[in-house]
């Protein structure tokens, strides 16, 4: 769900393929995290988040003549435990129990629980380390566990490069200036430019790789999922309007958009729904602690 706080986008309406039909939409974040328990090196996290898209269409399936969904929910909360050890390896494991559907909890069909555990073991220099991960959810990329190992290289404090899975670059070639890249198998992709206008203020462009999917409760094959995609550059500015909270303005085009049902985006999707390229306006309240 991304950092606490919570976040609206609009996409005004545009046409979609093979269709006389329009779609727009407005998609909503709502989450956040809190401690319940610490004692010495030991945390526990609640954690909770609520990502609702509402759609405005007339648009139909293709192949099945059903409506096109009217809203979308993926709803989800769990537990994180994190400990750092005497050795200076730090690890952690994560689980959350939800449910991501047009129609949320309708059945034990539309839920799902998620796992995800990492431990990072630090580098005979003392200032690279290791990263592994392991990572599961029904709704994620892929519907199988994902195992990562990386190599979180630091030559200075200006450069910080993890190679592997996941492969993420931060790098500050300048004082006001960030660059940062990540890559998360299969189409999960974020390249941002961040520029610090003063302190507490900045401006910022990339380029986003977005996936999303949810199990409808009318789908006839059981292990099927209906699949969002879309491609978009953005652009905005961020604002600390608190010690512990930023607002977030931004804009932008979307484009290479589709939904389909099926396992996975490799799979011949059914009830392809292709929706033309357009603009979209987003604003977040960003909470930090």
């Amino acid at each position: 769900m991304g950092m606490p706080g919570y976040k609206a986008t609009w996409y005004p309406s545009r046409p979609v393929s093979n269709s006389a039909a329009d779609l727009g939409l407005v998609r909503q974040n709502l989450s956040g995290a809190a401690p319940i328990w610490r004692e010495g090196s030991d945390t526990v996290l609640l954690m909770a988040g609520v990502r609702n898209t509402l759609f405005s269409t007339d648009a139909i399936l293709p192949d099945t003549q059903r409506p096109f969904p009217s809203e979308l929910w993926n709803i989800s909360m769990g537990l994180t435990y994190i400990r750092k050890f005497d050795n200076g390896w730090s690890g952690g494991l994560s689980t959350t129990f939800g449910s991501a559907s047009d129609k949320p909890f309708h059945s034990i069909d539309e839920m799902n629980v998620s796992l995800f555990g990492f431990l990072q073991i630090p580098a005979r220099n003392d200032r690279d380390s290791w990263l592994l991960s392991l990572v599961y959810s029904p709704v994620g990329n892929l519907t199988f566990p994902i195992p990562g190992i990386a190599y979180l290289w630091k030559p200075s404090d200006d450069l910080q490069v993890s190679i592997g899975l996941p492969f993420t670059v931060k790098w500050k070639p300048v004082e006001d200036l960030t660059l940062t890249f990540s890559y998360i198998p299969v189409t999960n992709i974020n390249a941002r430019a961040t520029y610090r206008l003063r302190d507490g203020l900045e401006v910022y462009g990339g380029f986003e790789w977005l996936n999303e999917a949810y199990f409808l409760a009318d789908r006839a094959v059981q292990k099927d999922r209906f699949l969002a995609f879309e491609k978009r550059l953005i652009g905005g500015f961020r604002w600390d309007i608190w010690k512990h909270a930023a607002l977030d303005l931004n804009a932008g085009y979307a484009f290479d958009r589709y939904y389909g049902e099926g396992q996975n985006q490799f799979s011949n999707l059914r009830d392809q729904v292709n929706v033309s390229p357009g603009a979209f306006l987003g604003a977040s309240l960003l909470v930090r602690w």
